[in-house]
């Protein structure tokens, strides 16, 4: 076969060959478009809890300021924590804290002490401060007007009846009566000490279920006092004396104007019906002091007839 045809055989092979590739190509349906689909991944499941809006410390009280509510993820909710299905943040107004909390943590029945419960006082002490219980009565506590919160002075009077002479049946009394303690917090009356809670701070349920309630003309045996530990052995001692007044003092008074006063107020003071003058002789009248020995009253008389 001559070389001519041979190349034109081969050169129609390759154009059919490629003509066939062509046209193959041209039929192909073309690929299918990919979609690229952006999956939405839901938040994990959460629930609002009651938390600490700022730092608090022992003895605060719970009022709306110190509380929020967060967003906490469903797993990080532990036991106790209190969320919208057990608690509502009024219930907690009113109550203290038995240790501090920091901002952000979350407010749970053990941290919280309301009035009325074992430990509440002690929460609400201030730092180097002592609570003391004495006697009081309707009279020496101001008809039961002093409420627990109230700021009182505590007065000291004394009354001691020694053996009257037959021939000096008119001396007058040795009673006297002294300031011992000024500006005072007033814890509690009897086991009531709710009123000491804030106002903006007290719940719609405030005393509900407490025992807190108070009549209007309740009297109380004794009342409890915030003092340091100095003061607190003074009362010790002075409960032991006389009887024990409290009298209240008026909102936002300085105590400093009359802190460095210390003055006893002694019959003499109070009234001159027992004061007695000398007779036209000169003479002065024989005074009378009572000697204690022990449990015994011994009158000693001095001065003018004296034996």
């Amino acid at each position: 076969m001559k070389t001519s045809s041979v190349l034109l055989l081969a050169g129609a092979l390759v154009l059919a060959a490629t003509s066939a590739l062509v046209a193959r190509a041209l039929m192909r349906p073309p690929p299918p478009e990919i979609v690229v689909k952006e999956v939405q991944v839901e938040p994990p499941a959460s629930r609002q809890i009651l938390v600490a809006a700022h730092d608090l410390t022992p003895g605060e009280f719970i009022d709306g300021s110190a509380l929020k509510w967060q967003d906490v993820p469903v797993n990080d909710v532990r036991a106790g924590d209190m969320d919208a299905n057990r608690a509502n943040e009024r219930e907690l107004y009113g109550a203290t804290l038995r240790r501090p909390l920091m901002a952000g943590q979350s407010f749970r029945p053990d941290v919280l002490v309301r009035p009325g419960e074992p430990g509440f006082l002690a929460a609400v002490l201030q730092p180097g401060m002592r609570a003391i219980s004495v006697p009081t009565s309707a009279v020496a506590s101001n008809a039961g007007l002093v409420a627990a919160g109230d700021r009182v002075d505590v007065i000291l009077s004394l009354e001691r009846n020694g053996v009257v002479s037959a021939s000096e049946p008119d001396l007058p009394p040795p009673l006297a009566a002294e300031t011992i303690l000024r500006d005072v917090r007033v814890l509690a009356l009897g086991d009531m000490a709710a009123s000491i809670v804030p106002a903006e701070a007290q719940g719609e349920n405030a005393g509900a279920g407490t025992g807190q309630a108070r009549s209007p003309r309740q009297y109380f045996e004794t009342i409890t006092l915030e003092v340091d530990p100095r003061q607190a052995e003074k009362l010790a001692v002075a409960k032991e004396l006389g009887t024990l007044h409290v009298a209240l003092r008026r909102v936002g008074d300085d105590v400093a104007e009359d802190a460095g006063e210390t003055h006893v107020t002694r019959l003499a003071d109070t009234t001159g019906i027992f004061l007695r003058t000398a007779p036209s002789g000169g003479a002065g009248q024989p005074a009378r002091v009572n000697l204690y020995l022990g449990r015994q009253v011994q009158p000693v008389v001095f001065g003018a007839g004296a034996q």
